[in-house]
């Protein structure tokens, strides 16, 4: 017979030979590895160019160049365009010039507030850059949109070992017309209720609290800018309670929606799809593959110099929602969450972006 420890001290002596290869093989690959600095690709600077002409008035454009921007410096100087020739015309001969504006680098607006767009026209947006240089969008009608029904709230909470804040889903409804070919665009925003240092109902007794304290505040938060929906699956029928906005809920207090629905041609359903593809990118496998996202403004002696970014033309139907601060128990928050969502140190303007300290006005009562 044989000893079957003879077989066991073999097999494991064997798995040893194996592994010493192995780990041999892998060593001779990194060996052989060599470190390749790769050269970072630099691009020639592009004109990037965005604007929208509404049903609503005041249509606005934003020139800048493509370059390095940080969210300490958005709008640097030299990547700003403020000398232009903006004009936006209509299928009708109508024409109108848009001027710098002074309160915001880059943006050109119409001072004449009589200027809407109007649904069934098409228009064309003209640049002419201060070296002479022209560019021309594609036409682009302004199609209708439907009515957008009042917003709801659906409250939603996120596991307690994640340390999340729970949040207000906010939702949609609206009827697609019969006809085929409809697109849409949301654009949705919240202001939320934020604390800095402490809570409004239980200060420190050695904090000396001062005008310029700025420790409670509306913060806004925003939804994906490429939230967007072809109704080639839903034509005819009714788009009931999608949510276009996820509101953390960071303190308590009322929160301020608000929720614009567009309506979109197929060239602007397209862009903003691929960019959304763009913004979305994880890098895992199955990404789509990272691309400048060309639009629909061209230079007009060479047409094969493109603009990034879109010109678009759209009707808009608006909704806004006051959520009551009082759907959440002031204390039950404070036993769950504590101080985590409250900065210890500095006010609103040193902690969050674009804060304001009253809530915002023309939002219903709650």
């Amino acid at each position: 017979m044989i000893d079957s420890r003879v077989l066991i001290r073999g097999s494991g002596y064997a798995m040893i030979q194996r592994l010493s290869i192995s780990v041999l093989l892998i060593g001779l690959l990194i060996a052989c590895v060599d470190q390749v600095d790769l050269p970072i690709r630099q691009t020639e600077r592009r004109l990037v160019v965005e604007g929208l002409v509404t049903d609503g008035p005041f249509p606005w454009v934003r020139l800048t160049y493509t370059g390095r921007y940080t969210s300490a410096n958005p709008a640097p100087p030299e990547l700003v365009v403020n000398d232009a020739l903006v004009v936006i015309r209509d299928d009708q001969g109508r024409s109108v010039r848009l001027v710098p504006d002074p309160f915001a680098p880059a943006y050109y607006s119409l001072r004449d507030s009589t200027f809407t767009g109007q649904v069934g026209r098409s228009y064309i947006l003209s640049v002419t850059l201060p070296d002479g240089t022209s560019y021309e969008s594609r036409t682009e009608r302004l199609n209708p949109v439907p009515v957008l029904d009042p917003l709801r709230a659906r409250y939603r909470r996120r596991l307690d070992y994640l340390r999340q804040p729970d949040v207000y889903d906010i939702l949609i409804d609206t009827q697609d017309p019969p006809t085929p070919e409809n697109y849409y665009r949301w654009s949705a925003l919240a202001y939320g209720r934020r604390w800095v240092r402490f809570d409004p109902q239980n200060p420190p007794p050695s904090v000396f609290v001062t005008d310029d304290c700025a420790c409670s505040c509306w913060v806004p938060t925003y939804g994906p800018p490429g939230d967007v929906l072809s109704d080639a699956l839903v034509n005819g029928n009714r788009i009931s309670g999608r949510v276009v906005l996820s509101a953390p809920i960071q303190a308590v207090g009322a929160q301020y929606v608000q929720v614009q629905q567009f309506s979109l041609t197929r060239a602007a359903y397209q862009y903003w799809t691929l960019f959304e593809q763009q913004r979305t990118r994880s890098g895992s496998l199955f990404d789509a593959q990272p691309a400048s996202i060309e639009g629909n403004v061209r230079a007009v002696k060479d047409t094969t110099i493109r603009a990034l970014g879109f010109f678009g033309a759209s009707a808009v139907s608006q909704q806004r929602l006051t959520i009551p601060g009082d759907t959440i128990n002031y204390n039950r928050f404070l036993v769950r969450y504590g101080k985590q969502f409250i900065p210890p140190t500095g006010n609103c303007f040193s902690n969050f972006s674009n804060p304001i300290l009253v809530p915002p006005s023309g939002w219903p009562a709650r």
